[in-house]
């Protein structure tokens, strides 16, 4: 049982800082394209959200892929990812379906936030390894 409520709650995270993000995103593109947001289009979002949450749970953590590098588990996670949401784009209606430039920006789009969250989660943890390598280093010295 324990394990389910520490599963349940990691997905709960993980669903809403999806939808936080998704929702940032969408409202800039609102603003650059002065659109307007309707109940049809936040439940999509929502649905995408739990869908990225599931497959980020698969994908980086050790329930399921024990041992797998990093760029392994970005496929793992990019390309159902990038199949969700091009299922939802088509059943939600969130571009002209028929339209060869929207599928081109729709796909830049993916592509372009999938590679920045990817290089600033790849330099947070950088910054964070070398912060826990010098405090290492600090305690080495002073504690000999």
């Amino acid at each position: 049982m324990k394990k389910f409520l520490a599963i349940a709650a990691a997905l709960k995270e993980r669903i809403s800082l999806c939808y936080t993000a998704s929702m940032s995103v969408y409202i800039v593109f609102l603003f650059i394209f002065q659109g307007t947001a309707g109940p049809g289009i936040l439940l999509s979002l929502l649905l995408v959200s739990a869908a990225a949450g599931a497959l980020q749970l698969l994908a980086f953590s050790d329930l399921v892929i024990k041992k797998m590098p990093y760029g392994g588990r970005m496929a793992v996670f990019g390309l159902p990812f990038f199949g969700v949401l091009t299922a939802a784009a088509v059943g939600c209606g969130w571009f002209p379906t028929g339209s060869l430039g929207a599928w081109v920006s729709f796909a830049a789009a993916f592509l372009v936030i999938f590679a920045a969250i990817t290089a600033g989660i790849e330099l947070y943890y950088r910054a964070s390894g070398k912060r826990y390598d010098d405090r290492l280093d600090w305690y080495r010295q002073t504690h000999r």
